[in-house]
């Protein structure tokens, strides 16, 4: 292969071939025409074929030879005439850098496939063709909003309205239908989340234009104030959250009761009466971890969805609320489970939950925020309560200073229901319960009971992504072939 490289040039062998068929195809037609004018004798026809066969022999072995030329030549080979030799490789790299630099992170979606895009890309999308190994976090979000872009782009107004009412119109049909689908819920908040923080961040507006990079600026809005959709987008994501909400409230609520309040989870203390075990015998045995793990489900749906921290914590801090409240009114209510032994089972299976969740790193919040831990407050005293001596004036004093986030009510109520472990604990004195009346007065509109339906602050903040639209890769399985890239 050497010697060849060394002996002959592959511009000439090229030269050679090309004058070689050209003579071949000069000789087949005007001895072919000879052949019809003359009509020459047997013999002239064999050496006609003799010479044909010839040239394609020579043939075929130029084009072997050549074929081991470019075999032989370096990568970097150029020709006599300056250019560099190509291989299939560069032309097609040099083909989909173009392709590259030409696409603007766009997509055409004609207005008559307006429905075909709402029903492969929302109501009737798998999720699992877009939430899969090597997919693109947020990639719904990302090809709607890419479709609005040009829609700007042309200065088109009203298709900017019929496209986002159609996908708010087509996410609040598909999420109210899955209502009870926490998989389902899960993915279209993160999705509405991708949709409205690139909707903000790509606005084209002052305080976020300026926290992007230069790079990315190219792909904002040019023409069109969309902060009236931005708002619906955020109600609407809000909706989602409430509703991801509601399906955890409904798995663990049956749970809480026998898995916070009556499980014994320290063993060899056991806390019950024999009322409470005929009712726990008759019910399903749940204990802390049950509940945790179901938390736990959730939290890994959220993160698995990139959803962000601190939205998850946002989640996370209601949920605690909820249980916390849930569990307080329940002991605000059951005389047998006011004693010292169970105080000291509450406590234990708050700390359990308390511990996954410091585990998981979700207790640490920015300078001047409190933990979500701090959601537990009311219940965590509730149990330190039971577990404390009522003597004393001076025990009053500590368990006012200790139980800080419970009102007088709920101190007053838990005294008074308090039943002593044993004969030789006696019950709480008056004294002390009017010692603490005197110290922190009832206060006027003042509840007993804590609202469980009460709805957190939701805060959807924005917050600058690195995107580029024009790697976004579209899936086949979505069958969104219609959309021309622009």
């Amino acid at each position: 292969m050497k010697e060849i490289s060394n002996t002959r040039n592959p511009r000439q062998a090229q030269d050679r071939i090309r004058s070689h068929l050209d003579n071949l195809r000069v000789l087949l037609f005007s001895d072919a025409a000879k052949f019809n004018r003359t009509k020459i004798k047997s013999d002239e026809d064999m050496q006609l074929q003799s010479k044909v066969a010839k040239l394609a022999d020579e043939n075929i072995k130029l084009l072997d030879e050549i074929t081991l030329l470019q075999n032989a030549l370096p990568s970097n080979y150029v020709s006599e005439s300056g250019h560099k030799k190509l291989t299939r490789q560069d032309t097609l790299t040099q083909n989909l850098r173009q392709k590259k630099q030409n696409f603007k992170g766009m997509l055409i979606c004609r207005k008559e496939d307006d429905s075909k895009l709402v029903k492969r890309l929302i109501t009737q999308l798998k999720t699992e063709l877009v939430t899969g190994p090597g997919c693109m976090a947020g990639l719904t979000g990302h090809v709607m909003f890419m479709c609005i872009r040009y829609s700007d782009h042309c200065n088109d107004e009203g298709r900017i309205q019929e496209q986002l009412t159609a996908i708010i119109t087509g996410v609040t049909s598909v999420t109210r239908k899955r209502s009870k689908d926490p998989v389902i819920s899960t993915f279209w908040l993160s999705n509405c989340l991708t949709l409205l923080n690139n909707l903000t961040q790509f606005s084209g507006e002052e305080p976020y234009h300026s926290k992007i990079t230069p790079g990315m600026q190219e792909f904002a809005l040019k023409n069109y104030d969309l902060s009236d959709y931005r708002n619906l987008l955020s109600d609407q994501c809000i909706n989602i959250y409430h509703t991801i909400l509601r399906c955890l409230y409904d798995e663990i609520q049956p749970m809480l009761i026998s898995g916070m309040l009556e499980h014994d989870a320290i063993p060899g203390m056991s806390t019950t009466s024999l009322s409470a075990n005929r009712r726990a015998s008759e019910a399903k045995a749940f204990s802390s971890i049950t509940i945790i793990n179901k938390i736990q489900f959730y939290y890994q749906l959220l993160v698995s969805q990139n959803v962000d921290i601190y939205i998850v914590k946002q989640f996370l801090r209601q949920v605690l609320f909820y249980i916390n409240s849930t569990l307080l009114n329940n002991l605000l209510l059951r005389k047998d489970l006011c004693h010292w032994s169970k105080g000291i089972q509450i406590r234990y299976n708050l700390s359990q939950m308390e511990q996954w969740i410091r585990e998981e790193r979700l207790d640490i919040e920015e300078p001047g925020e409190e933990s979500i831990l701090t959601s537990l407050a009311e219940i965590r005293q509730a149990s330190q309560l039971l577990q404390m001596n009522k003597a004393t004036n001076d025990h009053a004093a500590a368990i006012c200073e200790t139980c800080h986030s419970l009102n007088t009510l709920q101190i007053q109520k838990l005294l008074s229901l308090y039943t002593p472990s044993s004969e030789y604990e006696e019950r709480v004195p008056q004294s002390v319960i009017k010692y603490i009346l005197n110290y922190r007065p009832i206060k006027p509109g003042i509840k007993l009971m804590l609202d469980t339906s009460k709805l957190l602050t939701v805060n959807f903040k924005f917050t600058p992504k690195d995107v580029d639209f024009t790697m976004v890769t579209i899936p086949d399985g979505l069958r969104l072939n219609f959309l021309e890239r622009y």
